[in-house]
């Protein structure tokens, strides 16, 4: 799988722009604010049906009614084109210029892996960073979670709002519909992550020359090994259980909306025991399991978008990254490019605008 063009129109700080992609390492490279980042965010669009930096209001150029972003791509030997639409209050969809009905018919047919700075944090940042994490893999191999986690996020909405207006009568509810669908949410998380784990703790055993062992396990209020309708009924029998506490803060305190991801280093939980280059290799272990298991799914290698990452790891963790990376197609951005890699198709950007598009350059 691999990008030839991205075109932006009021995208950003893109007035009208075009991109040209080779096969393999493309380097965007600036300034910062210059829009780098904003490329890689138009591209991930179409992997996930939603950007990584605020709603789709937010992306289109300030001042304009509209914005647009187009991807021609290569899967399975075959050119595709995608093509969205931001307007203020929704977003078109098309593919191969058909408009799409709903998102969760564009996930899947494209398929990047984001790696951030931000990303970083996943060891010792907040749940929500995991959950995260974990859904945005989710979504391309399991399109079925979009539609989930967006069902789910509306009811936990409303049943939000009846808790803070101190209206009870439609709790029981919106308990019902949250715990069904949450638990369908719940064995997919569980389901990736038994997917995943041993090969992230393999890779973690190679960074650390076998030094560490490396745990993966989903933490949920419902005990593993239930079936999804025993799974449902323990959610409702929680939901019921914390029902006063629940009305006297205001909150909801059971669903997968409260889950996390436990990663343990040599049996220690990594959040309070891991070192900073421990965090690093954490981070690296479980993006070079999703790229993998990508692979193994779909028979392809998703497209790479790695923001201003390099930066952030010492020598020994770049190169392991780049043996990762090697022979798929990469988008690295940076402020200069230099250093990166060798033979990088070198895109420029100055001011939403592409300086250069297409030069080679060996570092």
């Amino acid at each position: 799988m691999y990008i030839t063009r991205l075109s932006l129109k009021n995208f950003r700080n893109y007035e009208d722009e075009k991109i040209e992609f080779s096969p393999g390492v493309n380097i965007i490279y600036g300034a910062n604010g210059m829009g780098k980042t904003n490329a890689l965010e138009a591209v991930y669009y179409f992997s996930q049906g939603r950007g990584f930096r605020g709603p789709a209001r937010e992306a289109i150029r300030y001042g304009e009614e509209q914005g647009r972003t187009a991807l021609e791509f290569f899967r399975e030997g075959r050119e595709c084109k995608g093509e969205i639409i931001f307007e203020k209050k929704a977003k078109k969809i098309f593919l191969n210029e058909i408009e799409l009905k709903k998102t969760s018919q564009l996930v899947g047919r494209f398929v990047c892996v984001l790696f951030t700075p931000d990303e970083l944090s996943l060891v010792k940042g907040p749940p929500e960073v995991r959950r995260r994490f974990l859904d945005s893999s989710i979504i391309p191999l399991r399109p079925a979670c979009l539609s989930a986690l967006v069902k789910y996020n509306l009811i936990l909405k409303q049943k939000t709002a009846l808790l803070k207006k101190g209206e009870y009568r439609m709790l029981p509810v919106f308990n019902r519909q949250l715990a069904e669908v949450g638990s369908g949410i719940i064995h997919m998380r569980r389901a990736y992550i038994e997917s995943i784990r041993d090969i992230a703790a393999g890779v973690q055993s190679d960074i650390s020359s076998g030094a560490e062992e490396l745990e993966v396990i989903y933490s949920s209020s419902v005990r593993p090994g239930a079936d999804r309708r025993e799974t449902a009924s323990l959610l409702l029998e929680k939901m019921e259980a914390m029902e006063e506490s629940e009305k006297e803060n205001k909150i909801c305190f059971v669903g997968p909306h409260r889950d996390d991801i436990s990663l343990k280093i040599n049996g220690r939980p990594a959040r309070s025991c891991a070192s900073q280059g421990q965090q690093r290799s954490i981070v690296l272990a479980l993006k070079a399991a999703q790229t993998e298991l990508i692979e193994r799914e779909t028979g392809e290698s998703p497209v790479m978008l790695l923001d201003d990452i390099m930066s952030e790891l010492d020598r020994s963790r770049r190169d392991f990254l780049r043996e990762k990376i090697s022979g798929k197609q990469v988008i690295i951005t940076c402020t200069e490019a230099e250093g990166e890699t060798v033979g990088g198709n070198l895109i420029m950007v100055k001011d939403g605008k592409i300086i250069g598009n297409g030069d080679r350059s060996c570092f």
